[in-house]
């Protein structure tokens, strides 16, 4: 029966097993759409183990969670079949579930969800995102949660007070987070970057690797609209940006503009 495979955990000894016998579940339509949609999800989502990429994406992410190893493309499809046949509520509360679940593909498919057009913005959604700060520990699930969050400040953008909390969490993560939730303000017109650039200057001089890459990334991604606002924020924080800020909120300026950098042009 179907509940059988649902207990069993994803071990790797199994999985290639389930690839000859999870096709035939869901060939049983009666039997697969009766299910709660966390199991239904599940079952979808089993079919799709890759024992050796669940071993390599743990080594690369240097991840304590279980890892079922399933392509990116394929959480996307799975997740957007169910969004398309489920109701608002159902999407988020199936979300919810994949979030609580720990599972580091179920996780990104959450954010998935909680992105996809059938779930509006929301104070509930907005809610469910500054709760799911607290579980952030990669880059991955960070950067997915970051979508349902440019929906919600798009639509909401006093909800930025909160966001302006993250920038003072003892988490890196979640200060982290501040920056990645808020590229719409580098990259649409008539979006006002200020604030957010406060942000990245006072993460300046901080030594986390990923905070320092999220300046470059916010800086980049501003440059291609405002490349003059960059060319000034570098110059005004050039000796106090790591490397590795620099470089990225550098990179792709137009020649005319990066020529104006004085730490990359020195007199």
């Amino acid at each position: 029966m179907v509940e059988d495979w649902l207990n069993r955990p994803p071990n790797i000894a199994i999985a290639r097993a389930w690839h000859v016998r999870i096709p035939h579940i869901l060939a049983q339509p009666h039997e697969f759409h009766a299910m709660e949609p966390f199991a239904a999800f599940k079952v979808a989502m089993q079919v799709h183990i890759d024992p050796e990429r669940a071993a390599h994406d743990i080594r690369y992410h240097k991840s304590s969670r279980i890892h079922w190893g399933i392509k990116t493309p394929l959480v996307d499809k799975v997740s957007k079949s169910f969004a398309r046949r489920l109701t608002q509520q159902e999407n988020f509360d199936l979300a919810e579930d994949l979030w609580n679940s720990g599972i580091w593909d179920f996780m990104i498919a959450a954010a998935r969800l909680l992105a996809h057009r059938r779930i509006e913005p929301s104070p509930r959604l907005w809610q469910r995102i500054q709760a799911s700060m607290e579980d952030l520990d990669g880059w991955a699930i960070a950067d997915n949660l970051a979508r349902p969050a440019w929906k919600c400040l798009l639509e909401n953008p006093g909800w930025l007070d909160d966001v302006e909390q993250w920038t003072i969490h003892k988490d890196f993560w979640i200060r982290r987070a501040a920056l990645i939730s808020t590229l719409p303000w580098a990259k649409t017109p008539g979006k006002d970057p200020e604030r957010m650039l406060g942000w990245a200057e006072k993460y300046a001089n901080d030594p986390e690797w990923f905070i320092q890459k999220a300046i470059g990334w916010w800086l980049r991604t501003l440059g291609a609209r405002d490349p003059a606002r960059v060319v000034e924020f570098l110059n005004q924080n050039w000796h106090t940006l790591r490397p590795l800020a620099r470089k990225e909120g550098s990179r792709r300026l137009p020649q005319p503009y990066a020529a104006k950098i004085e730490g990359l042009n020195p007199a």
